[in-house]
């Protein structure tokens, strides 16, 4: 019998993320506590923020691409990929934005806001695939019996 894999709703995701994100940003904190002046740990809550805001945006433009796709008259594939390139930009635009400000000015690193940046990536690929490993493990238990 075959299942399809448990791929969460991007929603769900999103908020996963976030949460354990906020913990990593929650858990850092005491280091900037002890060391004020720490700027590796300034900039990797910086890049975490900036990190969360990004990922909500591409989770809101890509919403918007599945409403305008389930419409009547649906969009081809070439004006759903301008679509999301649209949006591409913008968040880019903000990175790259966000790392700038971090090179010219000297309480904040470009290699914490670009850790803090990659984490929530991180995260969303390890979570996922922690469930994706649970529901193969859970169903091949249940297979050999």
């Amino acid at each position: 019998m075959y299942k399809p894999a448990p791929i969460r709703n991007i929603e769900q995701q999103l908020t996963r993320t976030t949460r354990i994100m906020v913990m990593v940003l929650i858990l850092t904190l005491p280091g900037l506590i002890i060391n004020p002046g720490d700027t590796l740990i300034l900039g990797f809550i910086v890049g975490g923020i900036f990190g969360i805001i990004n990922g909500y945006f591409l989770v809101k433009r890509m919403n918007s691409l599945v409403d305008l796709m389930s419409r009547k008259e649906s969009i081809d594939r070439n004006k759903a990929k301008a679509f999301m390139r649209a949006g591409f930009y913008p968040r880019m635009g903000m990175i790259i934005g966000i790392i700038a400000l971090a090179s010219r000015v000297d309480f904040i690193s470009v290699y914490g806001v670009g850790a803090g940046l990659l984490v929530p990536t991180v995260i969303t690929v390890v979570d996922a695939n922690i469930a994706l490993y649970r529901y193969y493990t859970a169903r091949d238990a249940v297979d050999k019996i």
